[in-house]
Formats: C-alpha cells, sequence, structure tokens
C-alpha cells in the first residue's frame, strides 16, 4: 500500500498508532513506525510547535539558528502562542507580509531501518553537543517499541526488562 509520509511516498503500512508527546506546553514531537513492504522498516519524527517569535529574535535552536522560519500571520493556527522570550506582539497586532514573525513549522526527519534492532538503535542514541554518544530509552520510545512488538514479535526480544 502507498502511503504519503511527509510528502514522501513509501510502500508500507503505519505498524501501530502514532505516539505523541503532546501536552499543554507549545512544542511536542510525534513518532510513526511504518512497516516496509520490502521488509524494512520507516521511523518518522515531526516536532510540532503552536510557538512563534519576533522577526528580529535572538532566540535559537540547539544549533544556535535563528529560532522559527520567517512567516506571516496567515501562516499561524488559531492556537498560536508567541515565545515568553522574545515576546513577539500578538496575531491581531502583527502587520500582514512574509517576514513578519518566525514561526517554528513542524520538523520532520525519518529513518529507513532495515531490522527492528536498527529501529532501535536509531530512536535511542543519544549524540551530546560535545560528541558523546549515549543510549536512552524514553517513555514515547519504549511505549512504541511496545506497541510494535503487539503487532510485530521481531520486537519483543527488544523491550527492557
Amino acid at each position: 500500500m502507498t502511503v504519503v509520509v511527509a510528502g514522501r511516498e513509501i510502500e508500507g503500512v503505519l505498524a501501530c498508532p502514532p505516539i505523541s508527546t503532546q501536552r499543554r506546553s507549545g512544542r511536542w514531537f510525534v513518532l510513526e513506525l511504518y512497516a516496509l513492504e520490502d521488509g524494512g522498516w520507516l521511523v518518522h519524527r515531526t516536532g510540532m510547535s503552536v510557538i512563534y517569535h519576533r522577526s528580529d529574535t535572538l532566540c535559537q535552536t540547539r544549533t544556535g539558528a535563528a529560532s522559527g522560519d520567517p512567516a506571516s500571520v496567515d501562516d499561524l493556527p488559531d492556537d498560536a502562542d508567541p515565545c515568553n522570550v522574545c515576546e513577539p506582539d500578538y496575531p491581531e497586532d502583527l502587520p500582514d507580509g512574509k517576514g513578519v514573525i518566525r514561526y517554528e513549522f513542524p520538523r520532520h526527519s525519518w529513518d529507513e531501518c532495515e531490522s527492528p534492532a536498527v529501529v532501535k538503535i536509531r530512536l535511542t542514541t543519544v549524540r551530546s553537543r560535545d560528541g558523546s554518544v549515549s543510549e536512552f530509552t524514553s517513555k514515547p520510545v519504549d511505549k512504541l517499541l511496545r506497541s510494535a512488538a503487539l503487532a510485530y514479535p521481531e520486537f519483543a526480544p527488544l523491550l527492557a526488562a
């Protein structure tokens, strides 16, 4: 079956329900796992946000880039929240036009994995800013792996005791 994932066509099916960390904060992420027809797996991550910034913001991402991308008021969802650091004007007080704010649009990333073991490695390997690498299984990742194991027994041996 052909599925479109973040504008990309894949041959596969959603392996288990998506896992979302959405709470009352303005940022969250969604994890999806697809079983590919060729026997592999696709891990799709979406970083979500309803935060917007001033166009001249000094707020930065982990990599040092300015937070958000140039946007207009029309790009904002109804539940958009102004950044509490750079304090942009409220949408109704902003002028029309592209580039008057910076909005944190959804950010997509994915990994194609040949086995469930590689899925787990991709989801649990943490690289620090100093270049060190460690392994950490977050609650959402554990939930995704456990959900996958219900439908695909090959995931069961990967679960933490």
